[in-house]
């Protein structure tokens, strides 16, 4: 399983990366010095090239369900993350999404929608905390069902406004190319959040997480290409970073139909899961 997990990773970084590149060359060489679209490649290669990492995640999981595998439905067995290297990596990206929240609030007092920002600053600092504390309680064996419900909300919650953000911003916008891909991204992230949620809350479909959680970390790493706050860049590389690691665990969670999953064990490292 650990070969599983360490090439999906991979593929989920490897195509971030490249999105970053090909987002980075349509804004230096699609746009004139006015900032309208021009002709030019980039403008079917950045879709065609998405549509690929899509359908190449899509693959991976058919070929999961292929060797028989799935995930189990509960929280602490879908994303065990038991020892103290997986507690440095969750508070160690929540940390991040925190300090972009917390840039954001100090370095956007003079923007025109500053009041909407920080709104958005407050939500990325509970966000952060509410990643690494719903991980927390995945490895925990009793868990009142209200708290990761609560804990899981507050991501989406993140992204619906980070969303009107978006439409406010650019609603006079006539240069659709300028914003759809952080749109797309924004999006996506919130679909994905929504899917971790369903873990939560008793409902969940581990393809259709899986999927968005891979989708949403290589959409996230894309949009790091274009142009804003700083602490906003923060707020999507950290989201990028929890989505690699929830999807990390929910690989290594993986079972062969019928197999039980182990129980959570409160001694180890972490080690032996990586």
């Amino acid at each position: 399983m650990q070969k599983k997990v360490v090439e999906i990773t991979l593929y989920v970084a490897g195509a971030g990366a490249f999105g970053v590149f090909l987002r980075w060359m349509q804004d230096q060489l699609a746009f004139n010095d006015a900032g309208l679209p021009e002709r030019s490649a980039f403008h079917v290669l950045l879709p065609l090239y998405l549509a690929v990492v899509a359908f190449v995640f899509f693959r991976f999981i058919r070929q999961y369900e292929a060797a028989r595998l799935s995930l189990p439905d509960e929280l602490s067995a879908a994303f065990a993350n038991g020892g103290w290297l997986f507690a440095a990596l969750r508070w160690g990206i929540g940390g991040i999404l925190m300090l972009g929240g917390l840039v954001t609030l100090m370095t956007t007092e003079l923007d025109k929608y500053a009041l909407m920002l920080r709104i958005l600053a407050i939500l990325a600092i509970l966000a952060g905390l509410a990643f690494s504390l719903l991980m927390e309680q995945a490895n925990r064996e009793v868990v009142k069902p209200a708290v990761p419900c609560v804990l899981s909300l507050i991501p989406m919650l993140l992204y619906a406004v980070w969303l009107i953000y978006c439409y406010r911003r650019n609603s006079i916008n006539g240069v659709v190319w300028s914003y759809v891909v952080e749109v797309a991204t924004v999006c996506m992230a919130m679909l994905a959040f929504f899917r971790v949620a369903g873990f939560a809350f008793g409902a969940p479909n581990w393809r259709r997480c899986m999927f968005d959680v891979c989708m949403a970390a290589a959409l996230c790493f894309t949009s790091i290409a274009d142009e804003r706050y700083i602490g906003l860049q923060m707020i999507l590389f950290a989201t990028a970073l929890a989505f690699l690691y929830e999807n990390w665990l929910m690989v290594v969670n993986l079972r062969e139909s019928g197999e039980e999953a182990p129980a959570v064990e409160a001694k180890g490292d972490g080690f032996e899961r990586i």
